[in-house]
């Protein structure tokens, strides 16, 4: 199965991006079935690694995968249990995604902007924890209803030879 990883990690960063195994299902073999439930929520489209790897090529179409590789690096650091390995990745994080000097920059309200740079001083697992939540809602309200009808989603379960209506 080809996991998605972090754009960073292609840049010599220490993290992959892939999601967290608590949160994903392990599908061995994706159906029509599992496709089509992306359709009726974004927490069944994140919860599934295919999901999560679809809706980052749409996001990559649209020019704003940073915002699916900044959540997923975020869900890479809650699991680091070694304190020196988490500070260093919340720091990669932190200039991949936070820095206004960053090309992949997320928008953030300046509010939780300024707890993360607050958080900064001393990084944890939760130093991003607003900005994640913030990222999650925006790619829910904005960019998951552009996915769910787009061209592309309708390609792909199409692809399955399924005839069955999805009500979107």
């Amino acid at each position: 199965m080809w996991l998605m990883g972090c754009l960073c990690s292609a840049l010599g960063r220490k993290y992959s991006g892939t999601v967290s195994p608590q949160r994903v299902v392990d599908e061995k073999k994706l159906d029509w079935d599992t496709v089509k439930k992306w359709s009726e929520s974004f927490e069944n489209l994140m919860g599934s690694r295919h999901g999560q790897k679809h809706f980052a090529e749409f996001l990559k179409s649209e020019f704003s995968d940073e915002n699916i590789l900044f959540w997923q690096a975020c869900e890479e650091l809650k699991r680091e249990k070694n304190t020196e390995k988490m500070e260093e990745k919340a720091r990669i994080i932190y200039e991949d995604f936070i820095s206004i000097l960053s090309p992949k920059e997320v928008s953030l309200d300046s509010k939780v902007r300024e707890l993360v740079n607050n958080n900064m001083g001393r990084p944890s697992v939760d130093t991003f924890k607003e900005a994640q939540q913030q990222i999650y809602t925006l790619m829910a309200r904005d960019s998951y209803p552009r996915f769910i009808s787009s061209t592309m989603y309708r390609e792909f379960i199409d692809s399955f030879g399924v005839k069955e209506e999805l009500i979107l």
